[in-house]
């Protein structure tokens, strides 16, 4: 993508200019992650990280600001200036379903954003502690039916992604487990080993280091077909018909971030993720890549927020 040099006139209080998106960064760059470190949100900020801190010859660095379901990370971005220089590593619950939760959110998850880029989806996993008799998706619903409202699952906090991934598995199967909210999905998986829970929904890249130990069960996968990564691990619709949910992450900058600075930073995610060593590192966490332009990813973000808004207000999901 070619980037045109334009001069962006600053803020007449600041009686300045911002520098020109051929010049941009001219000092480092700040990814505000919005869970805890180990998660995905967090592997894939640093991914990003390094392969931009690259392109732009500035560093880029990670600042991990959990809480509220990532909204506390990314009302911390709409606050920010407008310039490029703080981006958020955006995330399915602050970005596409939080303003149907939250009666009082500080931002339009639309309107409050440039959205500059989506790098990846991926789907969930459900895990169980190796020791469950639980071995299949079916065993755990028909345990969740037999047992309603005693089964713990662990998710990355009110509004995530796992939360509301796992009320739609309430809504078609008719059943109901209790929901325990942690600071991210790295928090989660540790609360599970420690059996604080009964079972955790994850990402699979979150995952894989436990499953390939023994340590835990994979029961299904939240995307329409199989991973690649877990082949032997079925969907969710296998058991559950019509059930789909994939989690995404990209980046977003303030609104009003000058359009010559996100369209640079837009072409640098798009030269990251087609690099063949980030796409073999993102595919080994079963993350498939995207690298849209801002326009495709506003309209990506416009269908989230519609489809997944309108099924928590329909499900009564609240996080308050």
């Amino acid at each position: 993508m070619a980037v045109i040099a334009v001069l962006i006139t600053g803020s007449a209080a600041a009686g300045a200019q911002a520098p020109a998106s051929d010049a941009y960064p001219l000092r480092p760059v700040r990814f505000i992650a919005p869970f805890a470190p180990g998660g995905s949100t967090d592997t894939v900020a640093r991914i990003l990280a390094q392969r931009l801190g690259e392109g732009f010859g500035q560093n880029v660095i990670v600042d991990n600001r959990p809480g509220a379901g990532g909204t506390l990370g990314a009302d911390m971005v709409v606050r920010a200036a407008p310039d490029g220089y703080t981006l958020l590593v955006g995330d399915f619950g602050p970005n596409a379903v939080a303003h149907a939760l939250f009666a009082k959110l500080p931002y339009d998850p639309v309107k409050s954003f440039t959205h500059v880029s989506l790098a990846v989806t991926f789907p969930l996993v459900l895990v169980v502690p190796a020791s469950t008799p639980i071995g299949a998706l079916k065993d755990y619903i028909e345990q969740a039916r037999q047992r309603p409202g005693m089964i713990r699952y662990g998710s990355a906090g009110v509004g995530t992604s796992p939360h509301i991934f796992m009320e739609l598995l309430h809504s078609i199967a008719k059943v109901q487990t209790v929901h325990v909210p942690y600071k991210g999905g790295a928090p989660a998986l540790s609360g599970l080993l420690a059996a604080e829970v009964d079972s955790a929904l994850i990402a699979v890249s979150t995952a894989l280091a436990q499953i390939g130990t023994g340590r835990v069960r994979a029961l299904a996968v939240t995307s329409a077909a199989a991973s690649p990564r877990l082949p032997n691990v079925p969907p969710v619709s296998s058991v559950v018909p019509g059930y789909e949910g994939l989690n995404f992450h990209g980046l977003h900058a303030p609104a009003g971030t000058p359009r010559a600075v996100v369209n640079r930073i837009a072409a640098e995610v798009a030269k990251a993720v087609a690099r063949p060593d980030t796409r073999e590192r993102l595919d080994a966490l079963a993350m498939d890549v995207a690298g849209t332009r801002p326009e495709e990813f506003d309209a990506f973000i416009r269908r989230q927020v519609e489809r997944w808004g309108t099924f928590a207000r329909a499900a009564g999901v609240r996080a308050e």
